[in-house]
């Protein structure tokens, strides 16, 4: 018999399928979300077979990340990718952080299933391309604690 059904609980309660907790962590507990103000990069992945959208802005300065945030419309492990991904980017310096790996941000989550690391590499990607997108600022920002792109 198993310590939850000696404890009256089900094993069904503590059942999170594939997802381990920190991915729950990130997921429910989103970090870095919003949009910089004053970035000065910026990208918005939305272009991928899983109909995922997924945007990260950054303020850089001097070859440092002074500050990165995301929104997502997406999956838990992609919205869970991102976010461990902002905190994994903060205060790195730019080389640093083009060089964090989908490996190294799914050991992060807690090592993500083989069938959910194109959530990892998303995310990786996405930020990549965010950090080679020098960008102007732009002026209208949505509202900070949105998880959500806004529609443009």
């Amino acid at each position: 018999m198993s310590a939850s059904a000696q404890s009256g609980e089900s094993d069904s309660a503590q059942n999170t399928g594939p997802f381990r907790s920190p991915v729950l962590d990130h997921f429910h507990h989103p970090r870095h979300v919003g949009v910089v103000a004053g970035h000065n990069r910026s990208f918005l992945e939305e272009d991928n077979p899983w109909q995922v959208r997924l945007r990260f802005t950054l303020r850089v300065e001097q070859d440092r990340i002074a500050e990165v945030k995301f929104q997502a419309q997406s999956c838990v492990t992609t919205t869970a990718s991102a976010s461990a991904l902002t905190v994994m980017a903060q205060e790195k310096r730019v080389d640093e952080a083009l060089a964090i790996t989908p490996e190294q941000l799914s050991r992060e989550l807690g090592t993500v299933p083989p069938e959910k690391m194109y959530c990892c590499q998303l995310a990786v990607a996405t930020l990549q391309k965010a950090l080679r997108s020098p960008e102007q600022a732009s002026a209208a920002s949505p509202s900070e604690g949105n998880t959500e792109v806004d529609s443009e």
